[in-house]
């Protein structure tokens, strides 16, 4: 995944924030949504990152959901994330059961 983003966004190194369920803690307000986007914050605000990627798998178990809700997830977690820094560009990647990355928004 690293090499799909960095070559994607045309940079040499990514900032990564990461915690098993991301897009559940994005999309619905958990235990983990305040500290996730502290960190972000922080990579947008002080690193200058200026695009995000939000990324969702199959087998998820942190979040065991189907795929068709872990979609609808993803979808809110970028929604949110655009909303939160406007100015950054963000894309939802989601990774399915042959690990083949489908785009669920522009890069």
């Amino acid at each position: 995944m690293a090499d799909y983003l960095t070559a994607s966004f045309g940079v040499r190194n990514l900032d990564t924030i990461t915690t098993a369920g991301m897009v559940r803690h994005l999309a619905d307000d958990t235990d983990q949504t305040d500290a996730i986007l502290a960190n972000l914050d922080i990579s947008i605000e002080q690193h200058g990152s200026k695009q995000m990627a939000v990324v969702a798998h199959h087998d998820c178990a942190g979040n065991p959901a189907p795929a068709d809700a872990q979609r609808q997830q993803l979808a809110k977690a970028v929604r949110r994330l655009r909303q939160r820094h406007p100015d950054a560009a963000v894309v939802g990647l989601w990774l399915g059961e042959h690990w083949i990355v489908e785009k669920m928004g522009t890069i």
